[in-house]
């Protein structure tokens, strides 16, 4: 099974331990370019987030591919250098066409907490679904221009929202 729980979990039910799991697969599913599969797998939050705390214990616990994982929070793109996962809290949704016009073709995987971010240029975005269970939106022209490559897996439980 892809996910460890049910892929579509009720939105008033969420907490950000089920973010955190999320995140947690995105990287499983993802594929980075061969420079990028070395060392630490880091994961910067930008902007404030509640979910530092859930990914900082399930860094603390797991592993990517044999990787140890790093999460560390920023406050501005300036700090952005040398990770893998841009996890981009809500109050810096606004920065997403500056970050993939700065970022493009440098193996960044774009999570957006936003509900729908992933419309405006996010590589993945959380998203509400019209029965209110919470789901993910994925670009993939954006994960495409950033090298990556996605799992038709994990495309089977988004919803492509960008071709």
């Amino acid at each position: 099974m892809l996910f460890c729980f049910s892929p579509k979990i009720k939105a008033q039910e969420i907490n950000y331990k089920a973010y955190s799991l999320y995140v947690y697969n995105f990287m499983k599913y993802v594929d980075w370019p061969e420079n990028q599969n070395q060392g630490d797998f880091n994961i910067l939050i930008l902007g404030k987030s509640k979910i530092e705390k859930e990914l900082r214990n399930m860094a603390a616990q797991k592993k990517i591919r044999g990787r140890n994982i790093v999460v560390k929070t920023i406050s501005s793109t300036d700090e952005l250098k040398d990770c893998q996962l841009l996890y981009l809290a809500e109050e810096k949704s606004s920065l997403i066409k500056d970050l993939n016009a700065r970022f493009k073709n440098k193996g960044l995987l774009i999570v957006g907490e936003k509900d729908g971010l992933a419309n405006k240029g996010a590589s993945l975005s959380f998203a509400t679904l019209d029965n209110d269970e919470l789901s993910f939106d994925i670009n993939k022209r954006t994960i495409t221009q950033h090298n990556l490559k996605i799992s038709e897996s994990l495309i089977k439980l988004g919803s492509v929202v960008v071709e």
